[in-house]
């Protein structure tokens, strides 16, 4: 999906940790296209979808994203991607903040 440009990016704290929006859509990417089934950590139930939680790192600092695919565009949404506040443990280990 991010390769063919089904992306929905929502405004997040992302914003706060890059110079411009411009970059971090492109880190948003660059992690999207780079994820591995090890970086999973597990799904949450939303109000109206399910949501997939993973735990990269970048520069050496942990992150969080959490995705979901809407499936009525279709489209893959970036719900939240910012640096971790407490360890996250996935299915390749913990991952720091």
């Amino acid at each position: 999906m991010v390769a063919c440009g089904k992306l929905f990016v929502q405004r997040t704290r992302a914003l706060d940790f890059f110079s411009s929006p411009r970059e971090a859509l492109a880190t948003v990417k660059e992690v999207l296209v780079g994820l591995e089934l090890g970086s999973f950590a597990h799904s949450v139930k939303l109000t109206w979808d399910v949501a997939d939680v993973y735990g990269v790192v970048i520069e050496e600092e942990g992150w969080y994203l959490k995705i979901t695919v809407d499936e009525e565009e279709p489209e893959l949404v970036v719900i939240s991607f910012h640096p971790l506040e407490r360890p996250l443990r996935t299915r390749g280990g913990v991952i720091e903040p």
